[in-house]
């Protein structure tokens, strides 16, 4: 990115209660409110996973993890977000990145549908990005799966993996 644009592309990995996050529309506009108090422009947000937590964080067993991407511009307003986290109640993490080295197509490919059209095609405008190329590697970034993709005429099949071979060898000696 450019040295004289002054906002900055940051990235924010929330971690939240699943049982506030069941009720979606209310925690997007509580994650909302938390970025706009700081002067954040909300470029998306998005329902990223639900998981049992690998140990306890304030009592909870089980989390839900919701991406943003937002724009600020400057940095202090980066210590409001991470103030108005800890004092949240709903959030029980978050972490706070500088992500400007994402171009549009990429958050595109993270966000999906939840992205905002008009922040997107003002933040292209203000990189220079090309929307032709954004929408291009949307399309070529997502590789098809090993059982999707069809073999070469004459090539030899692929070896199975380790498991399968002892499995198989298993039954063959039953």
């Amino acid at each position: 990115m450019p040295n004289d644009i002054q906002s900055r592309v940051y990235e924010a990995m929330f971690l939240v209660d699943s049982g506030d996050a069941a009720v979606w529309d209310e925690m997007i506009k509580h994650l909302s409110s938390m970025l706009t108090r700081s002067g954040a422009t909300l470029i998306g947000i998005t329902r990223w996973d639900e998981r049992k937590l690998s140990y306890t964080v304030k009592g909870r067993k089980r989390g839900t993890y919701v991406l943003a991407f937002f724009i600020l511009q400057s940095g202090a307003g980066v210590v409001g977000i991470e103030r108005d986290c800890r004092l949240s109640e709903k959030v029980l993490r978050a972490l706070l990145l500088k992500a400007d080295h994402f171009t549009v197509a990429g958050m595109r490919l993270q966000l999906g549908e939840d992205i905002r059209e008009d922040v997107a095609q003002k933040l292209m405008a203000e990189r220079g990005e090309q929307a032709v190329a954004a929408a291009a590697a949307v399309v070529v970034a997502k590789p098809p799966r090993s059982s999707e993709a069809a073999p070469a005429e004459g090539a030899a099949p692929e070896p199975p993996a380790p498991y399968e071979r002892r499995r198989r060898e298993r039954s063959d000696e039953s």
